[in-house]
């Protein structure tokens, strides 16, 4: 099945992060014709006793939702004026995963485009982030635009071959942005030296499928016993716009400590991260840690 953009979401804390990201996200609707719905989270306090689930501080909460409204509306009728696309918009209540795969699922999101700060130190690496938790949770595709990134095209796509999971919806999307952005294709194997021949076999297989759609790309394969600086030069040095990750990769993202793939590749590049996921695949959805900020009261007897 070919890959194609028709819903775009796009997460705001109305930060100069966001209004970055906004402009790539902006700019990605218009290319593929595609519905943009942007959507605002409203932090809520829950206290939890006999009587269920309470918010806490509501005519706060309702005050910052009027504040918030506001703050969507202008934005909305400055992206209509400039760009004249379809734009929706949304608050929610929720956590930032629940309320972000309730439109993936409800609205079929095909992306959700996040603004982030790009590169982390170890603690606020730890602590995690909203997009962090997006990233790993998200019923569909994320892609991550470094708040230094001010380009608003992908011309140059890295494709990187290193784990055999989601290869086809890698190359069909690489396929798609390379056709809407006039780009081309950076096809790059990367096999660790003690067991590269599945890799090898993968990489030469996504070469002949490149070249039987007819698809402008350039092609190599090293060797490194690191992946994610391997993949991260070669976008530095080649001026790569986008790089594109498997879904799988995210194994190795969950160890908090040590030197994990998905630290290293924020901290080793500016470059946007396309992580590529089967949309509404079954995915552990859990909760953030703080999600919510419920304070459980506990239960006499």
């Amino acid at each position: 099945m070919e890959s194609e953009i028709k819903t775009i979401l796009f997460p705001t804390d109305f930060s100069a992060k966001s209004k970055n990201a906004l402009k790539v996200a902006t700019k990605m609707a218009l290319r593929h014709e595609a519905k943009l719905i942007v959507i605002h989270r409203i932090y809520a306090y829950h206290l939890i006793d006999r009587g269920g689930k309470q918010i806490l501080g509501s005519e706060t909460i309702q005050h910052n939702i009027d504040r918030a409204l506001t703050k969507l509306e202008r934005l909305k009728s400055a992206v209509v004026v400039k760009y004249n696309i379809d734009i929706e918009t949304r608050i929610s209540t929720q956590n930032m995963v629940d309320c972000v795969n309730e439109v993936v699922e409800s609205d079929q999101v095909d992306v959700v485009v996040m603004g982030t700060s790009g590169r982390q130190k170890m603690k606020q690496f730890i602590l995690g982030s909203n997009s962090y938790n997006v990233l790993l949770h998200a019923n569909c595709s994320v892609l991550l635009i470094p708040e230094s990134f001010k380009k608003i095209t992908f011309k140059k796509i890295l494709f990187p071959v290193r784990v055999q999971t989601e290869l086809d919806q890698k190359a069909s999307l690489s396929i798609l942005l390379a056709n809407k952005n006039a780009g081309g294709i950076n096809l790059l194997g990367v096999g660790d030296p003690e067991n590269i021949v599945s890799v090898k076999k993968a990489y030469i297989d996504m070469k002949k499928n490149l070249f039987l759609k007819s698809t402008d790309y350039l092609s190599e394969f090293k060797l490194s016993h690191d992946n994610a600086e391997l993949i991260a030069g070669t976008a530095n040095e080649k001026d790569c716009d986008i790089i594109l990750l498997a879904d799988q990769d995210e194994n190795s993202w969950k160890s908090f400590m040590g030197d994990n793939f998905f630290k290293k590749m924020i901290n080793g590049t500016d470059v946007p991260l396309m992580i590529v996921k089967a949309k509404l695949k079954n995915i552990k959805n859990n909760s953030e840690s703080v999600a919510g900020y419920d304070l459980t009261l506990p239960i006499p007897g």
